[in-house]
């Protein structure tokens, strides 16, 4: 939708201008009215509107983007800022580059009279249910300010324990690229170099050196070939992986895997329980909480459960039981949920829980990447090993031959 500048007078004689996104000007006209303003110029297209958009495609801001958005505009509110001139502020800062965008969006919808929330919510790639939701509690509450530096240092836990999964995730599999393509090198340099010696002299080849002499020889005769295949099966992953019904499989299927169970457990919770206490924290109702909880928990895995639970309490059920019959959470987090239950201090306690079980998985990630890290090299090193002795062995045999 294209942005169209203004020009108009208010009640008391002063002149402002903004930006409002509208099919077309006569659309700005009205909201202008409806707004209690008198428009003094015609309204004029931005310029550039189009070339930012496809400009976008290639420089789509991030979560940490939003995340200092967030921290900046709580804190212009605190020092006094009303929200439109907040936004106006933030989109005109050259440091939200890849937000300034979005935020100039944002703040023309709330100037043609959406709420902050509803403006929010039209860019759901950025801006989750969770976030929009805890923004209209704000907005209604009088208490923004304080909710968008809750949200703040929630996004910032949350990233951090995203980095350090992805930091464990990216060793093993860095160690292990690298000790594959030394394995490439190895089969396609310089085992080909004694294949031509061992056949010209009738050698002794173990059938373990045996087989990788003809992966060898199958690679650099078909090398064109494998590399095309290569490419494609590279580009069919990454299509698929864009599809979010196969990224929720691929997880449902990776965290059940025996090393990567125990992690995604704990992660599980430690994500469910944070959002739950945020979200109860700050007066969002139990059923509405749950629900977006849902949403949220499927990024990472099936939602079944989570839905199976959400019924639960809808039928009345406490959510501790629900979540006891559906085996969600490990047994030590659904105790202390029920505790909360019990006392009314449930948002308090879920966050409790988080901290524990967020230890917990920082723990279990220190030691999976101890292990998996020298595991893979420990691998690669026997197979190349392996292959340098069988070659020697080989040679030697050769050697006797020519004695």
């Amino acid at each position: 939708m294209p942005n169209y500048r203004y020009r108009a007078m208010n009640s008391e004689g002063e002149l402002v201008s903004g930006a409002i996104a509208a099919p077309a000007p006569g659309d700005v006209a009205a909201r202008i009215e409806r707004l209690g303003l008198v428009l003094v110029d015609s309204v004029t297209l931005e310029h550039g509107g189009e070339g930012r958009r496809a400009f976008s495609l290639f420089n789509t801001p991030k979560a940490e983007d939003v995340t200092i958005f967030t921290r900046d505009l709580a804190l212009l509110l605190r020092a006094g800022a009303r929200i439109n001139d907040g936004l106006e502020l933030l989109a005109a800062d050259r440091d939200f580059g890849r937000l300034r965008p979005v935020v100039a969006d944002i703040r023309a919808r709330v100037v043609a009279g959406e709420s902050f929330a509803e403006a929010l919510a039209r860019h759901q790639g950025l801006f989750p249910p969770m976030y929009v939701a805890l923004i209209r509690v704000g907005e209604a509450s009088g208490s923004l300010d304080q909710v968008l530096e809750v949200l703040a240092d929630e996004r910032t836990r949350t990233e951090a324990l995203k980095r350090r999964l992805g930091d464990a995730v990216r060793y093993p599999l860095f160690v292990l690229g690298a000790a594959s393509c030394v394995l490439l090198f190895f089969l396609t340099f310089v085992l080909p170099q004694f294949a031509s010696i061992l056949q010209d002299f009738g050698a002794k080849v173990d059938p373990f050196i045996l087989g990788f002499l003809n992966l060898s020889t199958f690679l650099r005769a078909n090398s064109d070939t494998v590399l095309a295949i290569l490419v494609v099966v590279l580009l069919g992953a990454w299509m698929l992986l864009r599809q979010e019904r196969v990224r929720r499989g691929l997880m449902t299927a990776l965290t059940r895997l025996p090393a990567i169970r125990e992690v995604m457990k704990y992660y599980r919770t430690a994500l469910f329980c944070r959002n739950l206490g945020l979200l109860l924290g700050s007066g969002v109702n139990l059923t509405t909480t749950l629900r977006i909880l849902v949403d949220m928990m499927a990024s990472i895995g099936s939602s079944a459960v989570w839905t199976d639970a959400t019924d639960r309490v809808r039928h009345g059920a406490k959510l501790s039981d629900a979540l006891a019959a559906t085996e969600a959470l490990p047994a030590m987090a659904v105790r202390m949920l029920r505790l909360g239950d019990e006392t009314g201090q449930l948002p308090m306690l879920a966050g409790r829980v988080a901290e524990f079980y967020e230890a917990k998985l920082q723990r279990t990630l220190d030691r999976v990447v101890g292990i998996a890290g020298p595991a893979a090299i420990i691998v690669i090193s026997v197979v190349v090993g392996g292959l340098i002795v069988s070659v020697m062995t080989a040679l030697m045999s050769v050697s006797q031959i020519v004695n």
